[in-house]
This record gives C-alpha cells, sequence and structure tokens, in this order.
C-alpha cells in the first residue's frame, strides 16, 4: 500500500523559492498539503491540480509528484498553479476509493465531509483558466477523458489522439454518457456539484477534465497519459493567452 511518508518526503525535497508548499489542516491524522507553483500575474494562466480524491487511484499522485519534481523554471516564469497532490489522504494510505470513514469524496462536495470542506475553503476566492483532476478506472482497459469547456474548442481530443502512442483508449460508454470524439466524454451538467470537477466547473473555472487510466496497466505508464494531458495543456494555454492581457 502507498508510504504517506515517502509521498511527504517527496513534496518536503521540493525546494524552490517560487513554489510555496503549505499544510492546510489536518484530516484523519493526515497532513493536507497544498503546493502554489509561480506567483499570481495578469499575463499568466491560473491553473489548478489534483490527485488522489480516490485514494486507490495512485497514479495521478504519482504524475504530480513526477511534475513537482521537475526544473520547473519556465513554468514559474509563465504559470500560476495551485496543486493539492493527495485530496484523500487516509484513502491513500488504506488503498480504497473513499477515506476512512467510507465516504466517497468525489460525491461530497455538497456535504460537509471534512476532505471536501477544506477543498473548498481553499479555493475560496480563486477563477482558474483550466482544471485537471487525475483519476483510474479498474474496469478501463485504455485511457479516457471527461472535459467541460464553456465554449466548444475541446482540448481533450488532441490529448487523446496522442495519449493512443501510450497506450489504447477506452471505448466503453455508459448509456448516460455524452461522446465528444474517441475516448472523450462531456462533463455532463446533469452531475451537479456534488463531485470535485462539477464543483469546481459550476463555482472556479470555465474549463474542466479529467484523465483516467487503467489500474491494470503499469505505474509508469498511467503516469505517463496523466503527465501527457499536464504538458498538453500547459502547452495549450502558454501558447492560447500568450501576449494576451487577463482580467
Amino acid at each position: 500500500m502507498p508510504d504517506y511518508a515517502t509521498f511527504e518526503n517527496r513534496l518536503k525535497n521540493i525546494a524552490h523559492p517560487d513554489i510555496a508548499h503549505r499544510i492546510i489542516g489536518h484530516i484523519h491524522g493526515y497532513a493536507f498539503h497544498c503546493l502554489t507553483i509561480g506567483k499570481p500575474a495578469p499575463s499568466k494562466p491560473n491553473i489548478l491540480l489534483s490527485a488522489g480524491v480516490h485514494g486507490d487511484e495512485p497514479a495521478g499522485v504519482e504524475a504530480i509528484l513526477q511534475f513537482l519534481e521537475r526544473d520547473l523554471a519556465d513554468i514559474i516564469q509563465h504559470f500560476h498553479i495551485v496543486v493539492l497532490p493527495c485530496v484523500n489522504p487516509s484513502g491513500y494510505v488504506n488503498n480504497q476509493r473513499e477515506n476512512i470513514q467510507g465516504e466517497d469524496i468525489n460525491r461530497a462536495f455538497k456535504n460537509e465531509v471534512p476532505e471536501s470542506t477544506l477543498v473548498k475553503q481553499q479555493l475560496a476566492g480563486y477563477r482558474f483558466d483550466v482544471f485537471l483532476d487525475m483519476h483510474e478506472d479498474y474496469d478501463a482497459t485504455g485511457t479516457y477523458f471527461y472535459e467541460g469547456k464553456r465554449d466548444s474548442a475541446w482540448l481533450a481530443p488532441a490529448i487523446a489522439h496522442r495519449a493512443k502512442k501510450i497506450g489504447p483508449l477506452d471505448a466503453d460508454t455508459a448509456e448516460t454518457d455524452i461522446p465528444l470524439a474517441e475516448g472523450v466524454l462531456q462533463v455532463d451538467p446533469a452531475w451537479g456539484e456534488s463531485g470535485f470537477t462539477s464543483y469546481v466547473y459550476i463555482h472556479h473555472a470555465d474549463h474542466v477534465m479529467i484523465t483516467e487510466t487503467s489500474s491494470n496497466w503499469p505505474m509508469d505508464r498511467r503516469a505517463k497519459v496523466h503527465l501527457l494531458a499536464l504538458d498538453m495543456t500547459l502547452d495549450h494555454y502558454s501558447t492560447s493567452l500568450k501576449g494576451e492581457p487577463r482580467e
């Protein structure tokens, strides 16, 4: 099972004057970490990253750690990024979807669950250009994505196309899914605001994406898909907003 001390040690080894690392609370005996990369500025895209809302989906946590362990000098210069690297510490440690109290945090953003409450407090007052939430699926045979966007200039189809070089896309869809492209489904407004991504979409961002990798793949392969999605998202916002004034 994942070791939270190892996770925290990797975070502590990330040292840069423009990466702020804070413990914003303690839940079920575990520190809840938040990192901020770069300083906000009118010219910088504002990005939100998260992983580990389901404790038995560690590949997103690993991908965020690998991202933070890179040389981020260029990222720091051009972006302002808020990172919630492990939203469900007690689930992560116990390798279970829910937290230690049996609550699915990703269905609890309308409720007074400690983890979702802390996240909502942390995000209060923020507006993000894009939110990327990293997940896994034990039933999936490949990668797939969810995307929500105020306009129809979708980004996930291009990411999904590139992801096929890492592994196949998952073709299964549920009756209620809204397909956008191969391996891409739309974030459904009918979800309401109980889920993390839909909550952020309603209150804090005009663009959201969920990356879903197959839990049957090796860890490095799953993390590679998450990092591809992150890198392509950053490249998209660096290019599309370059030279434009920000609100």
